[in-house]
């Protein structure tokens, strides 16, 4: 009776505990999921926000430096006609025929400028013309109350200019005044330049020259050449500041006062962005607590089979199992990797410690003991002396190109492992430009012959002058992995480089005269690392990146790398870049 009593004890208690977790759990998961959707919602909404005030900061910065520009575009405009000697002449002889032509029509006709005048020496009127007709001068009174001041403003900067030391004639074409006003209902930009010469072989009295002035209204053409250009909508000038969800910048007269507003609607990314997506995130939400319901509903159907979570733990422990081996078998390829690459760091290291403690002890050296010696005997042979000090030098020099080179040689090897890092996330950048292969080629060629000098092998090169399109950095990158490759893996011979172009290409071939590659490794010695699995001798080892970065380096600049090889005869690798045959057709030309 007591272990039936306990037994039914125990089925009894547990479906509650069970139940009890299952309600906690699905407690949990609503807040969890409840949470998560609000947050959601207001990353979104901060996101668009962000996203809305960028744009229309943007949209306003450049919409400033547009109407800036259309504004001190007016004066540059008048130049075309303004500073030439016929110019000067023509207003002198008031010829109005040719001021109407060059001073009226083709301002209004090419430039869009509204009204044009000619003032004389007293700021008067000689020449008026509004909408590219002429009209009598007094037409100019009903604009002098705004034009006159500015005119003032000008002959008052070339009062200024004529005192300055370095005056000349050519300071007079650069002055100019040029300032938003409002006429009668319109407010308009106006500018004011002098008529000067442009040989600088007439002579003009300071104070005499004539001014022409250029009226443009501030009009549906204008804010279209304004607005076109970074493609706002709905856009126009109005005297009002922009209200709602309209955007605007403002002319501002010389005071600082609005004049008029350049208004458009500007545009919402965000908000564009939120609301089309919003039918996708109701959408995910519904199904979303679809889901959560009906996993609530598993739980509770479930709640008495804990015995599944025993087994199903029993199977993470032997996930957990396999995990872990795989984690082992990648610690193992991480440590290989490793020793390959504190060995090709190892090498340079060497060099430059043992060169340094060379140039630490240069005073045991027979050359410096020599001079020493030399020195003591207070010797007068000043060949001698010279003779000894150039042994020295010539030894803490070579000693100091050789730390170089190694030193050179690892930040080559460290870069190589960052290039690779950029190139796996995509942040790698070329700067390309037209080069000459000779100029791009040669100090690779001096760079490398020191090894070829140390293997005892022969470094031949056939490089003419031709342009290819290329970043110089990245591709001298190329082609030291290319040549360090070649030597290498070649013990005796030759190593060569040679230069071919086609009509659209320029090829560099790097051949070397090694063991050649099997047709089974050809096409995996550009995969990443494949040299450090390789079982080959420790000499010939490297970091097993430096053929897949030159590959990727070469497609970065439109360019290939191909490779031919015969087992005991020796490999040949073709790095093929764009040519730039428009600078040989200038040339030509």
């Amino acid at each position: 009776m007591g272990v039936t009593y306990r037994t039914r004890s125990f089925e009894f208690d547990m479906p509650s505990r069970s139940n009890r977790l299952s309600l906690q759990i699905s407690a949990s998961l609503f807040v969890v999921f409840g949470l998560g959707f609000f947050g959601l919602l207001v990353i979104g909404n901060s996101a668009m926000n962000l996203s809305d005030r960028e744009a229309l900061s943007r949209e306003q910065r450049l919409a400033a430096r547009n109407l800036e520009a259309a504004i001190q575009t007016l004066p540059e405009q008048q130049r075309s006609a303004t500073v030439w000697d016929d110019a000067v002449n023509r207003t002198k002889e008031l010829d109005i025929e040719w001021m109407d032509e060059n001073l009226g029509v083709w301002m209004e006709e090419y430039f869009g400028h509204n009204e044009n005048f000619v003032l004389n020496e007293e700021n008067n009127a000689i020449y008026a013309s509004a909408q590219g007709e002429v009209k009598a001068l007094g037409f100019y009174s009903s604009r002098s109350d705004v034009v006159a001041p500015i005119a003032r403003q000008l002959r008052q900067r070339l009062n200024k200019a004529a005192t300055r030391a370095d005056f000349s004639y050519e300071t007079l074409a650069e002055i100019q005044a040029v300032r938003p006003v409002e006429l009668d209902d319109q407010v308009a930009i106006v500018s004011v330049v002098p008529i000067v010469t442009d040989t600088g072989e007439l002579d003009q009295k300071l104070g005499s020259e004539y001014l022409h002035v250029a009226i443009r209204y501030v009009d549906d053409a204008l804010a279209a050449q304004v607005a076109e250009p970074i493609e706002l909508d709905d856009y126009r000038f109005d005297k009002n500041r922009p209200e709602g969800s309209l955007a605007g910048i403002a002319l501002a007269s010389a005071g600082g006062n609005p004049l008029a507003w350049l208004v458009w609607a500007p545009r919402t990314p965000g908000s564009d962005l939120f609301f089309e997506l919003l039918p996708v995130f109701t959408a995910v939400a519904s199904a979303g607590i679809i889901l959560l319901l009906w996993v609530i509903r598993r739980l509770l159907k479930f709640s008495r089979m804990l015995e599944d979570s025993e087994r199903q733990a029993l199977l993470d422990i032997d996930a957990l199992q396999k995990a872990k081996q795989e984690a082992t078998a990648a610690d193992r390829a991480k440590l290989n990797f490793m020793s390959v690459v504190s060995h090709e760091l190892r090498t340079p290291l060497t060099v430059i410690l043992g060169y340094a403690r060379l140039g630490k002890n240069i005073d045991r050296m027979p050359a410096s003991e020599t001079l020493l010696r030399e020195l003591k005997t207070n010797s007068r042979d000043g060949d001698i002396a010279t003779k000894c000090v150039n042994d020295v030098l010539n030894l803490a020099t070579t000693g100091m190109e050789k730390i170089e080179r190694s030193g050179e040689h690892l930040l080559f090897l460290v870069n190589q492992l960052l290039d690779y890092a950029k190139m796996e996330t995509g942040r790698l950048e070329l700067d390309t430009e037209v080069c000459d292969v000779q100029e791009l080629l040669e100090p690779v060629i001096d760079q490398m012959r020191v090894l070829t000098d140390q293997k005892g092998l022969n470094l031949r090169s056939s490089i003419h002058r031709c342009n290819l399109i290329a970043d110089v950095t990245r591709t001298r990158q190329i082609l030291i992995n290319l040549l360090g490759n070649a030597i290498k893996f070649t013990d005796k011979g030759t190593v060569s480089v040679l230069v071919e172009e086609t009509s659209q290409r320029v090829n560099i071939s790097v051949s070397d005269t090694g063991p050649g590659i099997e047709i089974g490794e050809l096409k995996k010695i550009f995969e990443a690392f494949h040299q450090a699995d390789l079982s080959q001798s420790r000499n010939a080892a490297g970091t097993g990146l430096g053929l897949s970065v030159a590959r990727e380096l070469a497609k970065l600049e439109n360019g290939t790398i191909d490779v031919t090889s015969e087992v005991g005869v020796g490999s040949t690798f073709t790095l093929s870049l764009p040519k730039d045959n428009e600078s040989e057709l200038e040339q030509a030309a």
